[in-house]
């Protein structure tokens, strides 16, 4: 994707259309959150534990934070919108469904496993 898609899905971001980059979707809710869910690359449900999806979720939020320092009009959007940005590392069913393993807001880890 190029640069200028890119900078013009941010600002659609504010409008509720998700943002899908790469393992990452970032969308925003009806509750003042932005959601920065990561999708785990493990492929069985039966191999995931929290030590694997503790890394994955440190390497989501680094992304993040490289995407809004690369695009500042993100930082704006959070800011106007008065935003809280909240993180998910999910499991992808082979497109059946998501599964919620964890989410992390303010600090705050909470694991659904």
């Amino acid at each position: 994707m190029n640069e200028s898609y890119i900078q013009d899905r941010i600002w659609r971001i504010a409008d509720g259309v998700p943002l899908k980059l790469g393992n990452m979707t970032i969308r925003t809710t009806d509750s003042q959150k932005l959601l920065v869910t990561g999708w785990t690359s493990t492929i069985h449900f039966e191999n995931i534990n929290k030590s694997s999806v503790l890394p994955e979720l440190e390497n989501l939020k680094a992304s993040f934070n490289d995407l809004t320092e690369t695009y500042d009009d993100l930082n704006t959007i959070i800011a106007k919108n008065n935003l809280e940005v909240e993180f998910h590392m999910a499991y992808d069913d082979a497109g059946k469904a998501g599964i919620g393993l964890c989410s992390e807001l303010k600090g705050e880890l909470n694991w659904y496993l």
